[in-house]
């Protein structure tokens, strides 16, 4: 059983506390790492906390602590001996500096999940036993899934965004646009089509397709597609779009199944252009909605008569 379990404390606790003990660190020392932890905590608080009040100084120890224990573990790797050298010839804030590295290299692998990762995750109770390193390598390990959804949607971007690209920190978004890429790529497959933007002819000739065409056959030459298309996609893409079910296509095959209300759900589950949308709807090209017809959009663009 590791020591900090086995004693009901962070690791870097009982080292000092050990360290003390057996007379390794000076009361002096100790003052003076106290007094450290004490700064370092202020500095937490009034750089990445509210309005400093007790409640926060009391977390900014705790993300202090947390930090510290992170890298003292990553430096000694649980070995007590070694734990309390590096605390004494090396000092706290070199503890600190070295979980603040391991915290900073999610913003390596991706600024943008970094944004979304709270620095109060690394805050630490002083009772608290749990193995920190497990949580960091948990938060790495979602950054490096973080940057596939991104390097992904913008490479599938390349070929099937119609419309000028936005990145979105929402993996959520990113995650629906990226299936609408894919699935306008095996919708373009199924007229035979080597485009890779839907006009408004191509998306009728979808339609026509998807209408006349009995469900079996259909079924059977979506599957066609989807073999045909993911063959040509990166082994690491394709992987990585396996993992997360974006290869299974269940809304363009459950659509098909139904053959119900196709040219009313097709839109929302495909890539078209505003322009394409526009001339869908009946509404004035460059609207400010989809779904009036060009009267009632003309007519909001019109100034009122004095």
């Amino acid at each position: 059983m590791k020591i900090a379990e086995l004693r009901n404390h962070p690791f870097i606790l009982l080292a000092l506390k050990d360290g003390k003990r057996s007379g390794y660190f000076t009361t002096e020392f100790i003052d003076k790492t106290k007094q450290q932890l004490s700064d370092m905590s202020l500095r937490i608080a009034s750089d990445n906390l509210s309005i400093i009040y007790a409640d926060q100084i009391k977390k900014g120890c705790k993300i202090v602590l947390g930090m510290s224990n992170l890298g003292l573990l990553s430096l000694c790797d649980n070995n007590t001996e070694k734990a309390q050298d590096i605390i004494k010839n090396k000092g706290i804030v070199y503890c600190f500096r070295a979980g603040w590295a391991k915290y900073s290299q999610l913003k390596e692998i991706s600024p943008l999940y970094f944004e979304e990762i709270s620095i109060g995750s690394y805050a630490l109770s002083i009772n608290d036993t749990a193995d920190i390193r497990l949580m960091h390598e948990a938060l790495v390990s979602e950054g490096y899934q973080s940057t596939m959804l991104l390097n992904t949607y913008k490479s599938i971007a390349e070929n099937y965004c119609a419309n000028t690209l936005i990145i979105d920190n929402d993996e959520d978004i990113l995650m629906f646009e990226l299936q609408k890429f894919l699935n306008s790529a095996i919708a373009l497959l199924l007229i035979d089509c080597d485009k890779k933007i839907f006009t408004n002819t191509l998306y009728q000739q979808l339609i026509t397709y998807l209408t006349n065409t009995k469900k079996d056959p259909l079924l059977v030459k979506i599957n066609t597609c989807i073999t045909s298309f993911v063959k040509q996609l990166p082994i690491l893409t394709k992987e990585y779009l396996q993992e997360i079910g974006l290869l299974d296509f269940n809304e363009l095959k459950s659509m098909v199944n139904q053959q119900t209300d196709i040219t009313i759900y097709l839109q929302d589950i495909l890539e078209l252009s505003l322009t394409v949308a526009n001339e869908l709807n009946d509404d004035f090209e460059g609207g400010y909605d989809f779904h009036l017809d060009d009267e009632i959009d003309i007519a909001y663009l019109r100034p009122d008569v004095q």
